[in-house]
């Protein structure tokens, strides 16, 4: 009986660089606001991070602070990405725009602060809807990857996505089991990579 056929991937899970309501800590889900100028977007490790690796796929979500990271970072890359919108940042609806202290005496919100699964923001999107626009992009990611073009073993299909901190914070409970939400923050203009298994008897990651 012939062996099962594996691939592993790396995901280079990029989260975009500083804009003004970052600086502010303000929430930013949907809101479609620019990087930061030059330096202050805080790219520059990055850029040097990123600029060997080669990238057969590449994941953009659509906003422009990721597009612009992209473009800022490996603008080579903008031609092949796909920027698709179930890479955005969770909808945080009326709260959108507010900081932690001006929201923080709202019982709705410390309702959802602590269980973010069973509560939704006002005029929001609920945790269900956001973890399945996330993962589905996974799957289709995977589907994607063809056996026969895998790279020599020990190596791994690279796979960029440029994406929002929640994404990405999302991204790694589902690629490192056992992982939590909060475990791990990424910061403005950084990198997160994970390093999976997978075979063509099972795509899915649940």
């Amino acid at each position: 009986m012939e062996s099962e056929a594996q691939f592993e991937i790396e995901w280079h899970l990029v989260r975009h660089g500083r804009t003004q309501w970052n600086v502010e800590r303000r929430y930013l889900g949907h809101m479609d606001i620019p990087l930061l100028d030059g330096g202050h977007a805080g790219l520059e490790s990055l850029r040097e991070e990123l600029a060997s690796t080669k990238f057969p796929i590449v994941q953009c979500s659509d906003l422009q602070r990721c597009r612009m990271t992209l473009e800022r970072v490996r603008p080579d890359l903008k031609n092949i990405a796909t920027f698709d919108e179930r890479l955005r940042e969770m909808d945080f609806g009326d709260w959108e725009g507010f900081t932690y202290e001006e929201l923080k005496d709202i019982p709705r919100y410390r309702q959802w602060i602590d269980h973010p699964a069973d509560h939704t923001p006002p005029q929001g999107e609920s945790w269900t809807q956001l973890e399945r626009r996330v993962l589905s992009v996974l799957e289709e990611i995977v589907t994607r990857l063809k056996i026969e073009d895998a790279p020599p073993e020990g190596e791994a299909f690279q796979v960029l996505i440029v994406t929002h901190g929640g994404v990405i914070r999302l991204l790694r409970t589902v690629l490192i089991p056992g992982a939590h939400f909060k475990d791990a923050m990424v910061d403005n203009g950084s990198v997160l990579r994970i390093r999976t298994s997978h075979s063509r008897a099972h795509l899915g990651f649940c």
